[in-house]
């Protein structure tokens, strides 16, 4: 199987190279076929010369260069526009996101599982520099999540995770351009009835740089992503009946 990383990256000049080496190099370790896109969502740094320069020397890494419109969703969709893999794994470009949980998720695609996803807070995970206000709603929004969903997994916020390419295919058309791709892509295989195992995986705050993520700006979006996502179920079931 030809495994694909996409990866979304927005200023990350400072990190970037550090990111891409150690998981290419845990990647070529583990003998597995891959690419690794990095998404370059209109940096205003040199987060783009340094994927370019990277490429120059390693044939599995290519820069994708997202125009616009911009925005974290954008950047993901830009990168399945492009992809040749049989599987794709969202990844951090700022280095949060272990490579060996990479691994793990590859393993669990290849064991026959239509997706693999994270669970940060979970037995096993190891989770450091988490915000704790950030923590206690994103914990309180996932919980909402499985119930609306009916469903046990608690992590539907968390990005890293890895679809088989029918299960991409079959999610289309996606509709996010922000943060909330992450519960659409995984509300949409879960609703689908696809198969997918839960595994641990480790988060890390970044060294460098700086996240655009604000969780208070994202309720709405979350909310709309989530009244979309059910809305389908809905009429899926209408249709059968």
């Amino acid at each position: 199987m030809l495994f694909s990383v996409v990866m979304p990256a927005y200023n990350e000049e400072a990190v970037i190279a550090g990111t891409v080496g150690a998981l290419a190099a845990a990647l070529d370790a583990a003998g597995l076929r891959y690419e690794i896109l990095v998404v370059d969502d209109a940096s205003a740094d040199g987060t783009a010369g340094v994927v370019e320069r990277l490429a120059a020397n390693h044939p599995a890494l290519r820069l994708i260069r997202n125009p616009g419109p911009n925005g974290y969703g954008f950047a993901i969709r830009k990168g399945l526009e492009q992809y040749t893999g049989d599987a794709a794994v969202i990844v951090t470009s700022d280095g949060a996101d272990a490579p060996k949980d990479v691994i793990a998720y590859f393993d669990a695609i290849a064991g026959g599982a239509d997706c693999a996803f994270g669970a940060r807070f979970g037995a096993g995970s190891t989770v450091t520099g988490y915000p704790p206000v950030k923590r206690v709603i994103n914990r309180m929004a996932n919980r909402i999540l499985g119930w609306l969903v009916r469903s046990s997994y608690r992590d539907f916020t968390n990005g890293f995770k890895c679809y088989r390419r029918s299960v991409i295919d079959a999610m289309q058309p996606l509709v996010s351009g922000q943060f909330n791709i992450t519960i659409e892509m995984s509300l949409k295989a879960v609703q689908g009835g696809w198969s997918f195992v839960v595994l641990p995986n480790d988060w890390t705050e970044r060294e460098a740089g700086q996240s655009t993520f604000r969780i208070l700006k994202l309720v709405k979006p979350y909310a709309a992503t989530m009244i979309y996502c059910l809305t389908l179920r809905y009429l899926r079931s209408i249709r059968r009946n």
